[in-house]
């Protein structure tokens, strides 16, 4: 309370405008979409790609018999996994291309019979594909996982970043007063995400996020020690005590004068 009493005193009682960090601004958003849509695209090409293979390999397998088709193919070893890419030849003269991943690293070649099912011979694979039919699934099933997981935070931070652009619109050309926010931090690389609470118009308690980096104001103000990424951090408020809006180290998100920031920095050493 003494901190937040000497800042008060010198904090500037004339109307102020708040900017927008950069992660913050339209083209940092609309890469935010951009990705979402690759993601979603890229994941849905994955299940559609690997899902009706997989399929076929488990019919093949509940009642499976070797067929003598001409087999051509390859693969490559990337750290432990194994690309394998395969042309099966039946009797008919039909070709059947299918692309495997699975767990293993080993280098060389691989002795391997087609395979087919006895309830329906159009459906044709390799033993090698039938052994390792769980680690493609579960591979697959965990890339899919992490880009729905990329869609689903980029969605988040997007919604939640449009919300205190929202907030810091309405506050602009408000007489604004120091107060300290409990937050906690995520560090991407040089972007620093502040997470914190805060009641909205509603009364409702809801989520904000700021993005920070490190080459443009800076991280935010923390008061106090951090302890598990968790703290304070200094923010102002509007008059109609609305969200607070988290302000960086270098006091370049309102339009402080030289000796108002001059002022708050002998406050906060």
């Amino acid at each position: 309370m003494e901190l937040i009493n000497k800042l008060v005193d010198v904090f500037p009682t004339r109307p102020l405008k708040v900017m927008k960090l950069k992660q913050e601004g339209r083209l940092h958003q609309t890469r935010r979409i951009f990705a979402v849509i690759i993601c979603l695209v890229l994941a849905l090409y994955i299940a559609l790609k690997a899902y009706p293979g997989l399929v076929d390999d488990y019919k093949i397998s509940r009642n499976p018999v070797v067929v003598d088709n001409h087999i051509e193919g390859k693969c490559r070893v990337k750290y432990m996994f194994n690309y394998c890419s395969v042309k099966i030849t039946t009797d008919d003269g039909d070709v059947i291309e299918r692309n495997y991943t699975f767990i293993g690293g080993k280098r060389g070649n691989y002795h391997v019979v087609a395979v087919a099912s006895a309830d329906d011979p159009s459906l044709v694979t390799i033993d090698l594909a039938i052994n390792n039919m769980l680690t493609q699934f579960v591979v697959i099933t965990a890339l899919i996982l992490l880009l729905m997981w990329a869609i689903w935070m980029n969605l988040v931070y997007f919604l939640r970043t449009r919300k205190s652009i929202k907030v810091l619109d309405e506050m602009n050309g408000q007489r604004l007063k120091p107060v300290i926010v409990p937050i906690k931090l995520k560090s991407y690389g040089p972007i620093t995400t502040v997470l914190y609470h805060a009641n909205n118009i509603q009364g409702i308690d809801d989520k904000y996020v700021a993005h920070f980096h490190d080459k443009s104001g800076g991280g935010p103000i923390i008061i106090g020690e951090l302890i598990k990424d968790k703290g304070n951090a200094l923010a102002v408020i509007g008059q109609n005590g609305s969200v607070p809006i988290i302000l960086d180290q270098d006091l370049t998100r309102c339009d402080f004068t030289d000796n108002e920031i001059q002022a708050l920095k002998e406050v906060l050493s």
